[in-house]
């Protein structure tokens, strides 16, 4: 096998490995659209007020985890991010930086992964953003 056969093979698995993964993320969230049919917003505002987070919270909640979402679907506090969103743990220190500048707080570090409490969850995410609008603390 020469060297440009070879890197047409590694590039047509490539193709088909996102190609894959495009599709099991549309089938998923195809899925959940039809699950949730009559799932709102208000319906995840009041379930993450059961664990105490403010509206305003679970608003920017729900608006930070949305681009991870398709179109039509609303997040729901269960969603996982390792296997329903897809979502790592760096990603997910992104959103908590993203969330202190969109509370107009200055973060005193920049967010580490390994600093932040376990959040696998949607939910575990606004409880944590409760947290700190309450405290102001960053763990």
């Amino acid at each position: 096998m020469t060297g440009g056969q070879k890197a047409a093979a590694i590039i047509a698995l490539a193709v088909v490995a996102l190609a894959w993964f495009n599709w099991r993320m549309w089938r998923q969230f195809r899925a959940a659209k039809a699950y949730r049919a009559g799932w709102s917003e208000a319906d995840f505002d009041a379930m993450v007020a059961d664990n105490g987070v403010s509206p305003a919270v679970a608003a920017l909640t729900r608006e930070l985890v949305a681009p991870y979402y398709g179109q039509g679907v609303v997040p729901h506090p269960d969603d996982d991010f390792a296997r329903f969103l897809m979502i790592d743990d760096e990603e997910v220190a992104d959103l908590v930086e993203a969330s202190w500048w969109r509370l107009g707080l200055v973060m005193p570090t920049p967010a580490d992964p390994v600093e932040l409490p376990p959040m696998k969850d949607v939910r575990d995410l606004a409880v944590y953003l409760q947290s700190v609008v309450t405290t102001g603390r960053t763990a």
